[in-house]
This record gives C-alpha cells, structure tokens and sequence, in this order.
C-alpha cells in the first residue's frame, strides 16, 4: 500500500509518495468515519502526526497547526503549495468520495456547506452535490455576528468575572470587524465557548426546503463541535431528516473514529 505524506520546504507544501507525515492522501487509508454525539463525519484524508525532526524546530511546529495544507490552500501564515499537489489531491478525492458513496447507497438530497472566509467547505460541497445530483446550499448556515454574541452573552448565566473577561474578547472583534462582522471562537476559552452558539439559520433561504438525507460540508474536523450544533439546526428544519457531515481533513484521531473497509469501487 503506498502511502502519500506532506513535506514542509520553508513555507511551501508539496505531496511526497516517500512516508506518511501529516496526512495520508491516497484512497488506501481514506475515507475515515468518526463519531461526535449521533453525528457521523466521515473526513476524505486522515491526518497525521507531524514528522519528529520537526518537534525539534519550533518555528516549522507551529507552522500550519499540523494541517499545513489546509493553511496553504487557504493562503494563511505564508504557506503555499502547488498545482501538481492540488492535483494528486483532487484524484484521491474522486476514488474516496466513491467509497462514501458505497458505504451510503441511500445517497443525499441536500448538500449544505459551513460558513468559512474561505470557499473549501463550498468547493467539497460542490463535487458532493455533483456526484449525488442534489442541491448545493453554501448560505443556508451563516455564522452569527458580534452583535448577536453580546446579546448571547448577556443571556448567559455564568460569573461576572467571566462575563467581564468574555465582553473584552468580543469588544476586540468589533474593533476588528464591527458590530455586525462574523464573530469568531477564536480568543474564547475553551470553557466558556457553550456560551455562543457561532453559527444559525439563514432563515431567507429555508423556505419549500424539504430533504431526508443532509449532508454537511467542511474543511477540518477539529473537536466536532460546531458541525454538531449545525446539524441540530438543520434537524429542527428539516424534521425527521438524516443529517451526516463529510470533511476534508479528518481530527487527530481525538474522536471515536473508524476506517471504512476497503472496497471495490464502481466505475
């Protein structure tokens, strides 16, 4: 079984067929299907660790918070990467998508993408919604405002203390994107982060919306958690549907997860 890794030159990212840092990216090893409550998400490549050598440099460690591809894709902290790269990606992709495919034959009628700056959970969304012929909404989720999380905040029962500590984050992303920019979890403590629900319901587009089996996409799984509050308010839209959730790139293996067996793809 060949096993494709990532290599880290400076700030560029590239494929390398020689070992298995980071991320496995052929079909072999992929899909991966993990659990967060009753959600299944299954992720079309399995992250990995990041290679020893670089647990002695700190610089290169923190680059790309051991996913440096999805930071290259997304064009953040320098990284970059390359066509040929994209492209062995976008191969594995086909082959692993039909893999899900096999193991759902029921298929799905709504394709919803996450709200994201950057259009990756759209892109996946879009080659879903191809290959399963159903309707791709990318704003039917959109995440709240500054505004609507100062209103959740003032709701919240939790110690003014906290409460004091949490206005001081929000007011630095009004400084940052006003009052009704995206709020952001990003600064919020772990521990309090129950506190905001950071995404909701474009209620503009619900309407004559009726699907049995949702499909959510997004870039990466980290703990789950928003992917779950996603698929709570798409049930309570759609009663009685089936709601999963398909990533690009799966957790660190945090969550209870399992590989699907290798099969025999169709085709």
């Amino acid at each position: 079984m060949k096993i494709v890794g990532l290599n880290l030159q400076g700030y560029h990212v590239t494929i390398d067929h020689s070992h298995r840092h980071w991320l496995i990216t052929t079909p072999e090893g992929n899909p991966t299907r993990e659990r967060v409550g009753n959600l299944t998400i299954y992720s079309m490549f399995r992250r990995q660790k990041a290679p020893a050598s670089l647990n002695r440099d700190r610089k290169q460690r923190k680059l790309g918070d051991n996913c440096p591809l999805i930071y290259a894709l997304k064009g953040k902290e320098g990284l970059t990467t390359d066509f040929s790269s994209i492209k062995a990606l976008s191969q594995s992709f086909n082959a692993i998508l039909e893999a899900i495919a096999q193991a759902e034959p029921d298929g799905y009628d709504l394709i919803v993408s996450m709200p994201s700056a950057h259009n990756i959970s759209h892109i996946v969304g879009k080659r879903f919604s191809r290959y399963f012929n159903a309707p791709h909404f990318k704003d039917l989720l959109r995440k709240i405002t500054v505004e609507e999380a100062f209103i959740l905040l003032d709701r919240a029962n939790i110690d003014v203390t906290d409460v004091k500590s949490l206005q001081y984050q929000l007011r630095r992303q009004k400084n940052e994107v006003g009052y009704q920019g995206a709020f952001s979890l990003k600064g919020i403590p772990t521990e309090h982060r129950a506190v905001f629900t950071p995404i909701t319901i474009n209620t503009a587009l619900t309407m004559h919306l009726n699907a049995h089996r949702i499909l959510i996409t997004d870039d990466l799984l980290a703990t789950g958690t928003t992917l779950e509050t996603a698929a709570s308010l798409l049930g309570t839209l759609c009663p009685g549907a089936s709601v999963q959730a398909a990533c690009l790139f799966s957790s660190m293996g945090r969550l209870t997860r399992g590989t699907l067996k290798k099969r025999k793809f169709r085709g």
